[in-house]
């Protein structure tokens, strides 16, 4: 038996890529036990199918990790997915229980040789009063005695628990898929500070990416803990781990929110935030690598996949992937995918097929190759005539095809000279962004020739024209 484990990374959501070389086609006839853990966007939050598990997990039958191994099936294989994975997940519930929910002041009767509180925990434990029972292998409960009357009573308080999500590794798990890490760098804070209108702000907003910036390596080094974690529990050598990044939350369309200085671009800030924190872990697969070849793999393109189908705090956006805010009654599944963007997400892991997890034999085949590398650069001019005395103001924006934030230099020419007119050198964080001024034009129409290049992608170009008045 196979079985596919899928946990949830961050953020943030963009789309660095470690090239997929150990994917493999999938062989008829193999059995796949398919494991999900992680957080929402690996629970199903914001899909419309229907909802299981313990509560407030909001696992959906119709996630992406539920069409992946639909997707599997049609290729001949026989595919069993348990779902693990719960709403609001952070990086230590792979490896430490999670405390879910707290009842206080519940009461109990109490024997009358139990007259102190730690008699009356101990008592507690044993009888175990607020157990459902309804999921007893993922749920327990923890208490604490406050009161005690003997032979009458006793007030305490329970508290529902999860088991980490790596017990659920068993000898038989072959592939471990996860994204994980944007409820780490505080992605509720995220949405509500920058995207709500009741909410956000641009002091809250702009407080909210710095710290989910600054918590970018310590989330890398918890995703290495977590692989640990899921070896130690008896992940087997062989078997397989692939990690999913976060989409961009909001469409790019220069999203600000007022401030005493201005404004603040909020939906650039979370978009570069993304970008960088996406590039960032998309390098735990070489750190998690190191003494276990080829056994964990990102599959980058999620950031790319779901460009222009974000959501749009400024207005809607009706070609949204992603549930807007206000799109429901349940604020869970708000910037949570739908079930296009469920569907976006299993393609992205159904191209990449089993990822050799179950191979009794390398592939006769040679694996699929990975697509080169390309950049692509817009360049918008000033509309209407610029004044002779005034600069000339280019947007520039340039994209690599992997999602990662380009860093390399543009550089602007007239058209058919080689004198250099302007130069500069994009910075990661700015997600490919610059405006660059240009004076000193003649007055009438000039074509102005813009080139990017950086050492992964080949050089690009696009053509203006501006005018300056006589």
């Amino acid at each position: 038996m196979i079985r596919i484990l899928s946990a949830l990374v961050l953020v943030a959501t963009a789309a660095a890529a470690v090239p997929s070389a150990q994917a493999a086609p999938a062989a008829a006839g193999q059995t796949l036990d398919v494991l999900v853990i992680g957080d929402s966007y690996s629970a199903g939050n914001g899909a419309t199918g229907a909802t299981y598990g313990p509560v407030d997990c909001y696992r959906n039958t119709t996630n992406w990790a539920e069409r992946y191994a639909a997707g599997l099936r049609t290729q001949g294989l026989t595919v069993n997915l348990a779902n693990h994975a719960c709403s609001g997940g952070q990086t230590p519930d792979v490896h430490t229980p999670r405390a879910m929910d707290t009842q206080a002041n519940k009461v109990a009767p109490a024997p009358a040789d139990v007259t102190t509180t730690d008699q009356a925990d101990a008592h507690l434990r044993a009888t175990d009063p607020c157990n459902t029972g309804t999921f007893p292998a993922e749920e327990f409960w923890t208490y604490r005695a406050t009161a005690v009357v003997p032979g009458v009573a006793i007030t305490y308080d329970c508290t529902r628990n999860l088991r980490p999500q790596a017990d659920f590794v068993t000898a038989d798990t072959d592939l471990v898929v996860f994204t994980m890490g944007g409820n780490d760098a505080g992605f509720t804070t995220i949405v509500q500070s920058c995207f709500v209108v009741l909410t956000r702000t641009a002091a809250s907003c702009r407080a909210a990416v710095d710290t989910a910036r600054s918590r970018i390596p310590a989330i890398k080094q918890a995703l290495l803990a977590d692989v640990a974690a899921l070896r130690a529990r008896g992940l087997r050598e062989d078997a397989k781990i692939v990690q999913l990044g976060y989409p961009w939350l909001q469409v790019d369309n220069g999203f600000s929110l007022p401030d005493p200085s201005g404004s603040y671009p909020a939906g650039d800030a979370v978009r570069s935030l993304i970008t960088d924190a996406t590039a960032e872990l998309a390098t735990v697969p070489a750190a998690a690598n190191v003494g276990h070849p080829g056994q964990m793999t990102f599959v980058g393109g999620v950031t790319t996949k779901f460009s222009g189908h974000e959501p749009d705090a400024q207005t809607t956006n009706p070609q949204t992937w992603i549930n807007e805010a206000f799109s429901g009654p349940d604020l869970s599944l708000w910037y949570h995918p739908n079930d296009l963007g469920q569907a976006a997400y299993s393609e992205l892991l159904l191209a990449g097929g089993t990822y050799g997890a179950g191979a009794t034999a390398p592939p006769t085949t040679a694996p699929p190759t990975t697509k080169p590398l390309t950049a692509s650069l817009r360049v918008r001019a000033p509309k209407r005539p610029v004044a002779r005395d005034q600069a000339v103001v280019l947007r520039i924006r340039s994209r690599r095809s992997d999602g990662t934030a380009p860093a390399g230099r543009v550089v602007v020419r007239r058209a058919h000279h080689a004198k250099v007119l302007k130069a500069t050198r994009l910075r990661p964080s700015a997600d490919g962004r610059t405006r660059l001024r240009i004076r000193h034009l003649r007055p009438g129409r000039t074509r102005l020739v813009v080139t990017y290049r950086d050492r992964l992608a080949p050089r690009v170009r696009d053509r203006v024209v501006v005018r300056v008045r006589r």
